[in-house]
Parts: structure tokens; C-alpha cells; sequence
């Protein structure tokens, strides 16, 4: 008897470890440490009026959303950092992306982009006298496009008025590819009707 009544507590036991086992040092999701705020580099004050004047930006793209009709061979590649759209042009390297600003300058955005593939600054006049102006679904889209031949590179930017802020549609890469691809970037843009923008 004294034999089975120890038999039966030493089964209990173990019993009792198996059931606890599980459970133990299990850790609820609500009781993890918070992922700490992604660090800018900058000070706080300067963070946090890049985190509001990115959710401005985000809410401006909610409020005035847009839709345009695709090109064959254009894949939509959604938004990702400042950028609200982008898009992958097939048998291209051509990166092509819509941002929003407040400024929208045309001679000072045409001379940034004529430094970065390489070509001196020009002129208002001159830039005037290269520019496309149209209308697009009741806005002013200045069009530019800017070839450096001899480096290879160039830029086709559509700055669309949407004061307070300004859209820029941006495709750069190679020289040949953009000047192939320049008709369905134009269609593109002029392809585009706006959704809660007050006209």
C-alpha cells in the first residue's frame, strides 16, 4: 500500500510539470516594449516637424487623390517615402515618381535637374522657350524635358499646379529610353483627372 500511495504522488507530480511546461515564460504582445521613434538625425523639434509636414503631404494625397489611365507595359509600384506614386516602365531602367511640394519655381527646379545630369544652368528665357504648357483636368502643368547627349542622362518633369502644393511627375534615366518612352509619359500625365481637389 505505502508502495502504490508513493507511486501515485511521484505520477502526480510529473503530471503537474507536464501541465505547467506550456505556459511558462510565455510573454503577452501587449506587454512587449514599444519599437522606439525612427531617429532622423536631426533635433527634436527639427523630427517632428518632418513628421508633420510629411502627414500634411499624406493627407493632401487622401484628400486630393488622382487617377490616370496606364500605358502598356507600366506596372504601378505604390508609394514608399515621399513618394506618393511610382511606376516601372518594362524593358526600362527609367525611374518615374510623383512627389508633392509646397514650392513650385519652374526656372529653379529646371536648372536643379539640368545640374544633375550635367548641364549648366540656363536662362528664364531659355527655359521658357523649351518648356510644354497644357491644362490637366482644369491645372497648369509646365513640362519640361532636358537631355544631356553627351552624358547620356536626362529628365522629363511635369510640375502640376495644385496650389497651395505642386505635383511633381518625375521620369529619369537614359537619354534614349526617356526620348522612346516620351510620348506615354506625356499621355500619362495628360491621362490624369483629380479626385476631391477643389477645381
Amino acid at each position: 500500500m505505502i508502495k502504490k500511495l508513493i507511486l501515485c504522488a511521484a505520477m502526480a507530480v510529473v503530471a503537474g510539470c507536464g501541465r505547467e511546461q506550456p505556459s511558462t515564460y510565455e510573454v503577452p504582445k501587449t506587454e512587449q516594449p514599444a519599437a522606439p521613434e525612427p531617429n532622423m538625425g536631426g533635433s527634436a523639434a527639427d523630427n517632428q516637424a518632418i513628421i508633420e509636414a510629411h502627414a500634411a503631404m499624406m493627407e493632401s494625397v487622401q484628400q486630393s487623390g488622382f487617377e490616370a489611365e496606364l500605358p502598356e507595359g507600366w506596372t504601378e509600384k505604390g508609394a514608399s517615402g515621399m513618394r506618393m506614386a511610382s511606376y516601372a516602365i518594362d524593358g526600362t531602367a527609367i525611374d518615374f515618381y510623383l512627389i508633392s511640394l509646397s514650392m513650385g519655381d519652374v526656372p529653379s527646379n529646371v536648372n536643379r535637374w539640368r545640374g544633375q545630369v550635367g548641364l549648366d544652368a540656363a536662362s528664364p528665357e531659355e527655359i521658357a522657350a523649351d518648356l510644354k504648357t497644357f491644362e490637366v483636368d482644369g491645372h497648369t502643368v509646365n513640362y519640361a524635358e532636358i537631355y544631356n547627349e553627351a552624358g547620356g542622362q536626362g529628365i522629363i518633369a511635369a510640375i502640376i499646379d495644385l496650389s497651395p502644393n505642386y505635383w511633381y511627375f518625375t521620369a529619369k534615366g537614359a537619354v534614349e529610353e526617356l526620348k522612346a518612352n516620351e510620348g506615354d509619359i506625356r499621355s500619362f500625365v495628360k491621362s490624369i483627372t483629380f479626385k476631391g481637389h477643389n477645381h
